[in-house]
């Protein structure tokens, strides 16, 4: 594959910036087709997500309800019917207060007048007042039993409605069970679909990220982790934020893990090249990363700064690998160059010659 660096060639830079774009086109419509997939995936089992209402007790629930509706309407009967009681027994008692009032008006005019032989008109207007009252207190009592029956409708209605509450709770029991049972399911199957996907492109990535295709490698190995870390993570099923803080912990020391074995790899080879004579080191080297090493000054095999010892240094004073080399023409030119920057004649320095085809 391409490695980055100005030591490439403008042609060469442009096929490396297509490659990396059909890399990403490649990821991006895979990534597409993985979540049409990873979306269809939730109606595999059974036909899709279970309703609340598959695990209602159906013909308890409507017995239910229907009794709770005939309560209802009861009770609003009955409040009407204690909105027109109130009506009548507003007007009796207002009828029975003006008599009353009357009828003191009356006795007062008579005590004045000492007329003793209007005695019978006060027996009449007594049983008036007191014909008046009961009616009154005939109201009264039948707004009181129609309270009465309210609050015994009320009762029955409030352990009707614990019912109720107990029927839709045993529901809601039954459909989170049944949705986590789901979710099991639809996450196995994602899982059982991700997962190969990305051991897959582990593979890929490690055998062929430099072979002559690596941007399809590449773009497959980023479907992978998006499928993974970004299609599936969502979807893992929570019990408390357990799964989560255990799939984060185990990701978490297989990182560090292969990060740690992959710089002690890096450290090993490193010391089993400074072991090798310097023409098989500067062998092994390749042309852009000797360009690389040259503009930042640091030694292509050890990877420390050579200008530490001065710019006119000839080798590294890390590693003693030959840096700069004389030419016929006294030009003083860095050994991996294959041409001499004063007289342009190729330098005869064994080393692998420069060209466009070592960066693909």
């Amino acid at each position: 594959m391409m490695t980055s660096g100005d030591g490439l060639t403008s042609p060469a830079r442009l096929l490396r910036l297509a490659s990396w774009v059909i890399a990403i086109l490649f990821a991006v419509f895979l990534n597409m087709l993985g979540s049409l997939v990873i979306r269809d995936m939730a109606f595999a089992p059974h036909g899709g997500p279970p309703a609340i209402e598959q695990f209602a007790d159906t013909p308890a629930k409507a017995r239910l309800d229907a009794a709770r509706r005939d309560l209802q309407s009861q009770r609003d009967a009955l409040g009407e019917k204690a909105e027109t009681m109130e009506v009548a027994r507003g007007r009796a008692a207002k009828e029975y207060g003006d008599a009353k009032e009357s009828f003191r008006n009356w006795l007062a005019t008579r005590s004045v007048t000492g007329d003793s032989s209007r005695d019978p008109d006060i027996l009449a207007r007594t049983r008036k007042l007191d014909a008046l009252q009961s009616v009154a207190i005939s109201w009264q009592h039948q707004i009181d039993a129609i309270g009465d029956q309210q609050r015994a409708l009320g009762l029955k209605q409030s352990q009707l409605e614990a019912q109720i509450a107990d029927e839709d709770a045993l529901t809601e029991r039954r459909f989170n069970e049944a949705t986590r049972h789901y979710e099991l399911q639809v996450f196995g199957l994602r899982l059982a679909l991700t997962l190969p996907i990305l051991l897959v492109a582990v593979w890929l990535f490690i055998r062929y990220r430099k072979a002559r295709y690596w941007p399809f490698v590449y773009g497959f190995a980023l479907f992978a982790l998006s499928a993974f870390f970004i299609e599936l993570v969502p979807y893992l099923p929570n019990f408390g934020g357990y799964v989560r803080v255990l799939v984060g912990i185990v990701l978490t020391v297989f990182a560090g893990l292969y990060m740690l074995k992959a710089f002690q790899r890096y450290v090993e080879r490193k010391r089993l090249e400074l072991q090798q004579d310097q023409g098989e080191r500067a062998r092994a080297i390749g042309y852009d990363k000797a360009v690389r090493s040259f503009e930042k000054k640091r030694c292509p095999s050890c990877d420390k700064q050579w200008s530490l010892g001065g710019d006119d240094s000839t080798f590294c004073v890390h590693c003693g690998l030959r840096l700069f080399n004389l030419c016929g023409c006294g030009g003083r030119n860095f050994s991996f160059f294959p041409h001499c920057h004063q007289c342009g004649a190729a330098q005869t320095t064994g080393l692998p010659a420069a060209s466009d085809a070592d960066a693909l």
